[in-house]
């Protein structure tokens, strides 16, 4: 919504100048805006500062985000080695590992069990919209330079605004965005580091998700792609990781698709589930 002025007609329509009308309610709206804002500037590093702490569990889920090209002893060189690699890792492990009670990190503290991680009441309603967020592949829509970027899930139709001043002015329409989307109010912003991909990856990645898809399927019948998200998020990185950096290779997509379905295909058969395609009899 545009900036409306205190003595125009209020946006609402009823006749009523603006400033007799809707603009307390629209500063009371905006002042609790700018205040989860700020409580999710803040809450962000103390949940990644958190994530370390789980010394115990990290080491695995490194080896599972990574897909055990690292280990967590390389975590303070990974961001030479990969853009952000550590704080993308942490991001994911706080958002989406399940710890030892099957809950993730971000849930355990949503809850308010942790006495030594205090929350203020502005941080319990950010927790709140936080505790369902997991990394996702979101392609881009729009742009609004200096203002946000328009995003839509490449595995479902949402669309939600980004209000990102610095990405909306380096991005391009059709890119691909690997991130933890974070609400806060009635808006949304980029959690953490996100993996930029070109848009020729948006097809081929759909195609990688759907094979991990049909191999979840062989325990879940009716699992979709918000099951993939929840529990096997991981692979997401995976498929960044195959990415060529410097020079374009034509064939790498064709190589993913391929690795991932002889991968997909041995570990089905290992537990006695055949190939996606084979139909068992009893």
């Amino acid at each position: 919504m545009s900036k409306i002025g205190r003595n125009e007609p209020c946006w609402c329509g009823s006749g009523k100048k603006y400033k007799h009308c809707h603009l307390a309610i629209d500063e009371a709206a905006a002042a609790d805006q700018r205040k989860l804002k700020q409580a999710g500037d803040a809450l962000l590093p103390r949940i990644v500062e958190r994530a370390q702490m789980h010394t115990a569990a990290i080491p695995a889920a490194f080896t599972q985000y990574w897909n055990g090209k690292y280990t967590s002893d390389q975590m303070a060189n990974l961001d030479d080695i990969e853009d952000r690699g550590a704080e993308r890792f942490l991001t994911w492990f706080a958002f989406d590992h399940p710890l030892e009670d099957g809950q993730t990190l971000v849930e355990q503290l949503a809850s308010g069990a942790a006495e030594d991680f205090p929350l203020s009441e502005d941080e319990a309603k950010v927790l709140g919209q936080w505790k369902a967020v997991r990394l996702q592949p979101y392609v881009i829509d729009r742009i609004i330079k200096g203002k946000e970027i328009i995003v839509r899930e490449l595995l479902g139709e949402t669309e939600y605004p980004i209000e990102d001043h610095a990405a909306s002015r380096h991005v391009e329409v059709g890119e691909v965005l690997i991130v933890h989307l974070l609400p806060l109010g009635s808006r949304f912003y980029i959690g953490g580091a996100a993996a930029h991909l070109t848009p020729d990856t948006a097809d081929k990645l759909r195609e990688f998700a759907d094979l991990h898809v049909q191999a979840l399927r062989r325990e879940q019948p009716e699992a979709g792609y918000a099951d993939l998200l929840r529990t096997q998020s991981h692979v997401l990185n995976h498929f960044v990781m195959e990415l060529p950096v410097e020079e374009p290779d034509p064939t790498v997509f064709d190589r993913i698709l391929l690795q991932t379905r002889t991968a997909l295909a041995l570990a089905g058969e290992s537990v006695g589930l055949g190939r996606p395609s084979e139909k068992r009899e009893d």
